[in-house]
């Protein structure tokens, strides 16, 4: 297993595994080397960052990293309110049983 194999194998098995790496379109994300777009949190910081430090327009940077504008705007807030950790993707489907 290469070395590619094995991180995809570690986001997959931690949730963090992004669905649809080929809507990144930031260029960084373009070049190889540090920048994957397959791991979702490396993408959903770097879509905040770019615009909260960058001062990138939210619907710019919600075209770069490839996500919808309410979804830019939901990380921005999971961010806020969480950090780094607030950007881990949630439990999907219910919570608990249903009687």
């Amino acid at each position: 297993m290469t070395d590619v194999e094995a991180k995809r194998a570690v986001l997959q098995a931690t949730g963090t595994l992004n669905r649809h790496p080929e809507a990144v379109a930031d260029p960084l994300f373009r070049t190889g080397g540090f920048f994957d777009p397959h791991d979702l949190l490396q993408v959903r910081y770097e879509m905040v960052r770019r615009h909260q430090i960058e001062g990138l327009s939210m619907t710019t940077a919600a075209a770069l990293f490839g996500v919808s504008l309410p979804t830019a705007y939901q990380v921005q807030a999971l961010f806020d309110a969480g950090g780094l950790a607030g950007l881990l993707p949630k439990r999907r489907g219910p919570k608990q049983g249903h009687k």
